[in-house]
């Protein structure tokens, strides 16, 4: 269970064995909310927002929503719960909706519970006390039912990004994610399914017309935010997401006082400060904040801070101070609500993945674009040739992924990745028994393999967004422990839908900067800020968090967790971090390798009475 006053649900079906369970935990946790079923069991058992939850029951039937949604939600909910009579019938309700939360559902006894359709609010369950426990934190589950992590999800972790389903596996072997636009549907007994609810659309929709729904779904996420009033805050790094997402929250008639807040570290090495200068001065009556650059924390300051259990280990926990500084002051500053254009380079950047599919349909266009992409990122023109004529399946590329002899394989902008599957980053600490049991996980998985899309590109798009949901899941909860919720307008599932619909040759572009948003966001953002066609870059800032720290993160090895488990060379990585100049460091090996480690650390080793009811001491 989240210990930092993040909001989190337990669903109960409606049953004996489920009903002791929650009564068990509300006895541990007397001050936790509860809804109940129609039969008077518990139903819904946690802790959300004041605002954070909408129930509407009609006879023996309840519909709810949790998390961020319209107020006016709460009469299209009456008006679906006093003619439900299946819970199956709820697939089409959700994308009615702006904003992000789960959809939940009690019919007669009868559950349903679903999270959003690309992953920004997950749903996850389990079994404890002989019975179904579902729930939207897998780390509540685990505690709930008094589990102990699995040293194979573990290594996974440890490979970076990784393939699906592996990307999709729980810390903990007896808690099963329920996959993103998949419902859970649960009988009074026990018994449940998944139903499959949301796909992502075909890309079809010409720029002229998609740019129009992008534009107003946008609109509609950042106005669900704004509509409270009071004072809110928003990232203005410089970058066109935050400068979006700014400009739309300050439009007239403005229902919330606004400061758009800047951190832009050293200048010398990023333009970012220049371009939020600009971006502030067309926002008349918006107080910039710009915290001044002896101020920002560097990279890597307080990762040892611990405290921040999240349920997948997260590159939050290596630079929280970094990361947290600006929700820290706007908390300060009396902000309820911190904005972030996190999702926008997944929506916009346009992945040249998508031309594999594209050389079959449209083989003169994709050429011209790979041309494009081959100059400007030096690619090698024998393995463009090669991966755009590997035409296998997704689970013969699935098994021909090796971690073996990759120690110092990189991902760059300089070696193109246009197939199924992209090479784990295996880095030279590692323990044959960590490769061991990831080669193995990966072996079990080939046979019933699925991609998230029917293309190489859709499927990469879709799993670099489910990761990005998960990132920035973990950057809210380290933000509430400053005191103060943040919000990514471009991950609600209106605004991604809109983005995914428009197609491929529109979307990705060697040439233009992401085309899509500039034209959704044109009249609305000035034309000096939609020209920016650079993106900031933290290098050099990075480098020097690792020279500073080199110390601290050094000695972080000595009794390392990981470690522990066999799945680490901790003299290796002594050796490594000492000499702070190794490119390992400067690239996901390492964050992924201290995020797991920190992760370890952060679980509370000897359970209280009250944290082996899922709930912290």
């Amino acid at each position: 269970m989240p210990d930092h006053g993040a909001p989190f649900f337990f669903v109960f079906p409606d049953n004996e064995a489920a009903f002791a369970v929650a009564r068990r935990l509300r006895r541990a946790r007397p001050e936790l909310s509860v809804v109940d079923h129609a039969s008077g069991r518990a139903w819904l058992l946690g802790r959300w927002d004041a605002d954070g939850l909408a129930v509407v029951r009609a006879g023996r039937t309840a519909v709810a929503l949790s998390g961020a949604f319209p107020r006016t939600a709460a009469g299209v909910l009456a008006g679906r719960a006093s003619r439900l009579r299946d819970p199956a019938d709820l697939d089409d309700l959700a994308l009615t909706l702006p904003g992000q939360f789960h959809l939940l559902a009690s019919v007669d006894g009868e559950l349903r519970a679903q999270g959003s359709a690309y992953g920004a609010r997950r749903l996850f369950r389990t079994r404890t006390g002989g019975t179904l426990v579902a729930g939207d934190r897998a780390g509540a589950l685990a505690r709930l039912a008094g589990l102990e992590p699995d040293p194979t999800a573990v290594a996974i972790r440890l490979m970076g990004l990784v393939p699906a389903p592996l990307d999709e596996r729980p810390m903990w072997r007896e808690v099963t994610a329920v996959p993103p636009g998949t419902a859970l549907l649960v009988r009074p007994d026990g018994s449940h399914r998944h139903r499959r609810w949301h796909r992502a659309p075909e890309p079809d929709t010409p720029l002229e017309r998609g740019a129009p729904s992008v534009r107003e779904a946008l609109l509609a996420a950042v106005d669900l935010r704004t509509a409270p009033g009071g004072l809110i805050s928003s990232d203005l790094s410089g970058g066109l997401d935050s400068t979006s997402v700014c400009f739309l929250a300050a439009r007239e008639p403005r229902p919330a006082r606004l400061i758009a807040c800047t951190s832009t570290g050293d200048e010398a090495f990023n333009e970012d400060g220049r371009w939020a200068r600009w971006a502030a001065e067309d926002l008349p009556g918006v107080e910039h904040f710009i915290l001044p650059d002896d101020e920002l924390p560097k990279f890597y300051e307080g990762f040892a801070d611990g405290g921040l259990q999240l349920d997948v280990p997260a590159p939050v926990v290596a630079s929280r101070h970094r990361i947290t500084v600006l929700a820290s002051r706007m908390a300060e500053r009396g902000s309820r609500l911190h904005l972030t254009g996190n999702g926008g380079d997944n929506l916009f950047f346009g992945l040249p993945g998508h031309l594999h599919a594209l050389a079959a349909r449209r083989p003169l266009v994709a050429l011209r674009k790979l041309n494009g992409f081959r100059s400007l990122r030096s690619w090698p023109v024998t393995a463009v040739a090669r991966q755009i004529a590997d035409r296998r399946g997704y689970r013969a590329a699935l098994a021909g992924v090796s971690v073996r002899n990759t120690a110092l394989r990189t991902r760059d902008l300089s070696t193109p990745s246009l197939g199924w599957v992209r090479a784990p980053s295996v880095a030279s600490w590692l323990t044959g028994d960590c490769l061991d049991l990831f080669e193995r996980e990966l072996a079990a998985a080939v046979p019933t393999a699925e991609p998230y899309g029917p293309t190489p590109g859709r499927h990469f798009e879709l799993a670099a967004l489910y990761q990005l949901a998960r990132d920035n899941q973990a950057i809210d909860d380290a933000c509430r422990t400053v005191g103060m919720p943040t919000a990514a307008p471009f991950l609600d599932d209106r605004v991604i839908e809109a983005a995914f619909s428009v197609r491929v040759e529109d979307r990705v572009d060697p040439w233009a900067y992401k085309p899509l948003l500039v034209r959704a966001m044109d009249g609305l953002v000035p034309r000096r800020s939609l020209a920016r066609a650079t993106k900031g870059e933290g290098t050099q800032d990075a480098a020097a968090g690792l020279y500073r720290l080199r110390t601290e993160l050094t000695a972080l090895w000595e009794d390392s967790r990981l470690a522990r488990a066999g799945l680490v060379d901790e003299a290796a990585l002594r050796r490594t971090c000492a000499a702070a100049s190794s490119p390992e460091l400067r690239d996901e090996r390492f964050i992924s390798t201290l995020s797991a480690e920190l992760w370890l650390r952060a679980l509370d080793p000897q359970p209280t009475a009250a944290t082996a009811t899922g709930v912290p001491a």
